[in-house]
């Protein structure tokens, strides 16, 4: 069996120091994933006002850079150095929630909105760059490896950050806490890609500059022309309208649907996710040298889908969590395949636009999620129905992935490469 530490080592000192710093920087997502809700709750109970939209807004604010910067940005991308980008949005970041720790009381929503705003703005920049830089400093055969410890860190700060937000909103009775130390982790995390060192440029310096608009544009026509990235672009789009709909009122359906009890209940609940998370991640590069990148994708889809809709039959306890834990899974699974599928298939010379073209395409329906989940399910007898009708999308995007060249397709170029290597590994590693 290989042994997971061995095989992170194999990767690189270049590649680890990456891995550490963006596992801190997550931990500071996933803190600010309880945190920001808990803080729209904590000025709501203050003021007296407000509705489950606040919750939807702020969320959609966070995530809607995702697809208007993110258009953009891979150009940017494309001509920066991305380390010094990864270390300048950490910073943005820190200063942004030191600021919020510090005025607790000062603001109302408004300011959460913005804040919302740029702080998503960064994220998407900093996860562009992540995803552009790994090819860089990893070989080929090594990219989906690579995607699944990346993954499988973000899982665990899924875990592992909003149980630590809700302990201490519970202990310190508010979010200043949170905030205070979703900051930082970013002023660490930015300090930690220090030892990454100056990497080469995937872009070679004769390649041809053309206009800023222009080479915007030739992302997106290299994305929709090649079929695998065109038809994974779309299917990552459902999953996402979905996870925008369950993440912005996350805290609304702990409460109202799966009948937790207090704010620490609603931070197990999102652990357990996190935990199959972590598993799905560690395990996806396996299944997918099995099945092959495109039905790794299908089946991932599948148990997301049948999970997720399960769940919402269940109240807190020992079967909620399981199935938490199991839908998270799926979406892991989901995750890898789509990382190295980009990356496989993407020109080098325009790797920043084609990865942020296609995050922000699939992921411009995680707004749209929360905002129509929102609007639709704003009443307590509303809510429920509209909670347990959205996963029926993901079983029906597995079913429709079925038909297409996803399916057909194996592990795509220098992947059957990677299968090889891991059979090597397997022989030497005990």
């Amino acid at each position: 069996m290989v042994n997971p530490v061995t095989s992170m080592r194999s990767l690189g000192p270049r590649y680890i120091a990456l891995w550490v710093g963006q596992t801190i920087s997550q931990v500071g997502t996933y803190v600010a994933f309880l945190t920001i809700p808990l803080l729209v709750l904590h000025i709501q109970e203050f003021t007296g006002t407000g509705s489950v939209l606040d919750f939807s807004i702020a969320y959609a604010l966070e995530t809607a850079p995702t697809l208007l910067v993110g258009l953009v940005s891979g150009v940017l991308l494309d001509r920066w150095h991305l380390r010094p980008v990864m270390v300048a949005t950490d910073l943005l970041r820190a200063s942004a929630f030191f600021y919020l720790a510090a005025e607790v009381g000062n603001y109302g929503t408004s300011t959460v909105f913005v804040m919302a705003f740029l702080i998503g703005s960064m994220t998407t920049l900093f996860d562009g760059a992540l995803y552009s830089l790994i090819p860089s400093i990893v070989k080929r055969e090594r990219l989906a490896d690579a995607n699944a410890y990346v993954a499988a860190s973000q899982q665990a700060s899924f875990a592992l950050g909003p149980l630590l937000a809700g302990v201490m909103a519970v202990v310190f009775a508010g979010p200043a806490l949170g905030l205070f130390v979703n900051g930082l982790t970013f002023v660490a995390s930015a300090i930690s890609l220090k030892w990454v060192g100056r990497v080469p440029h995937h872009r070679r310096p004769e390649d041809e500059r053309q206009p800023f608009f222009t080479e915007a544009v030739n992302g997106i026509r290299y994305l929709w022309a090649e079929p695998r990235l065109r038809v994974t672009t779309i299917a990552s789009a459902v999953p996402n309208f979905v996870m925008g709909f369950i993440e912005a009122t996350f805290v609304v359906l702990a409460f109202e649907v799966l009948m937790a009890e207090s704010e620490l209940q609603v931070g197990v609940l999102l652990f357990a996710m996190g935990v199959g998370g972590v598993i799905g991640a560690l395990i996806a590069p396996r299944i997918t040298r099995r099945l092959g990148l495109g039905r790794a994708l299908v089946a991932g889809m599948a148990i997301a889908g049948v999970g997720l809709f399960l769940v919402m039959f269940t109240t807190y306890g020992l079967l909620t969590l399981a199935l938490q834990a199991g839908w998270m899974f799926g979406v892991s699974v989901i995750n890898i395949p789509l990382a190295t599928i980009r990356q496989h298939y993407a020109a080098e010379s325009m790797l920043g636009r084609v990865i942020t073209a296609s995050r922000a395409i699939g992921w411009a329906t995680l707004p749209l999620g929360a905002l129509i989940g929102g609007w639709l399910g704003a009443s307590e007898s509303t809510y429920p129905w509209v909670a347990r009708s959205f996963p029926l999308l993901l079983i029906a995007t597995a079913l429709w992935l079925y038909t297409t060249v996803v399916w057909t397709d194996t592990f795509g170029p220098g992947f059957e490469l990677a299968k090889e290597v891991a059979s090597d590994e397997a022989k030497t590693v005990d």
